[in-house]
């Protein structure tokens, strides 16, 4: 594994691991639209070698291998390998390891990730590295979010605790929803490959060509039955309203529990909550 991701490795066979294992099903509803549309931009696989970076615990890859696919799983996360491999037991291999530096003895016909390829310290290598598993002329179909300030599920519940935070919290400058200005960044998270103009020259120096980017917004479903109460308590553990809370008082974060009920309310449909998502879904062509 590289030393320089080494960081991102020890989360995810860490407490974030663990707490994405906990909250599995409501996130494989919070992304449920993401992974049709991704399956769609993949399109037919049946008899291709794919590899899933980034696979979690398997929701993507069940995908491929109903559609007739060989599939091997990549990630860091032991948990959530765990979990894969308990759930689809042989059907897929399942490789923990950081796609940075993994290499397969055979190349792939697909390379394909759902949130997966924004956690690389250079993130350079790590394209470099992708492409060098993949066949000439292979595909890479992948998913990563756009600019914070087009995602309401991480905008409507920072301005609701941002008064909240400590001064000193970089997250209290976040862009928020009533900004005109775009906040980007380069450090490995959910955000890393936000901007596009960036994105394509990482893609174009790991040799890939034929470039799409599509824009994609839809509903990010928080609960489908569990209304305001069910929607706070998973933003309280997840996004970077919860990682701005986490240090906080429990005074604090019961402020916060109450400011974040008055702000879901709004967007309570019969006890389902859901708040706007907005990803780019990307593909690329390994040059020849």
């Amino acid at each position: 594994m590289s030393d320089s991701n080494q960081a991102q490795i020890d989360l995810w066979n860490g407490r974030v691991g663990e707490k994405f294992v906990a909250l599995q099903a409501s996130l494989d509803l919070m992304f449920a639209h993401a992974s049709a549309a991704l399956q769609a931009r993949v399109g037919p696989v049946a008899g291709q070698h794919v590899l899933d970076v980034g696979c979690g615990t398997g929701a993507t890859c069940t995908l491929w291998l109903a559609d007739g696919a060989q599939v091997t799983g990549l990630d860091v996360s032991a948990p959530m390998l765990a979990v894969a491999a308990e759930q689809m037991g042989g059907q897929a291999k399942w490789v923990q390891a950081d796609a940075s530096v993994w290499q397969s003895e055979t190349p792939f016909d697909l390379v394909v990730s759902q949130f997966g390829l924004m956690f690389f310290a250079d993130p350079d290598r790590a394209f470099a590295n992708i492409a060098a598993n993949l066949c000439t002329g292979g595909r890479l179909v992948f998913s990563c979010w756009r600019e914070e300030a087009h995602n309401q599920w991480v905008t409507l519940p920072m301005d609701a605790v941002r008064e909240l935070l400590p001064t000193t919290s970089p997250l209290t400058t976040t862009t928020t929803t009533t900004t005109t200005t775009t906040t980007t960044t380069t450090v490995p998270g959910p955000f890393a490959l936000a901007d596009r103009e960036r994105l394509a020259g990482i893609l174009a120096r790991a040799g890939f060509t034929q470039l799409v980017f599509t824009a994609l917004d839809f509903p990010l479903c928080l609960t489908r039955d569990g209304g305001v109460e069910a929607a706070v308590r998973l933003i309280l553990q997840i996004g970077p309203s919860a990682s701005a809370l986490a240090e906080t008082s429990k005074a604090v974060r019961v402020t916060a529990a109450e400011r974040l009920r008055l702000a879901f309310a709004a967007h309570d449909k019969d006890g389902s909550v859901a708040l706007g998502g907005a990803i780019w879904l990307v593909e690329a062509i390994k040059a020849g």
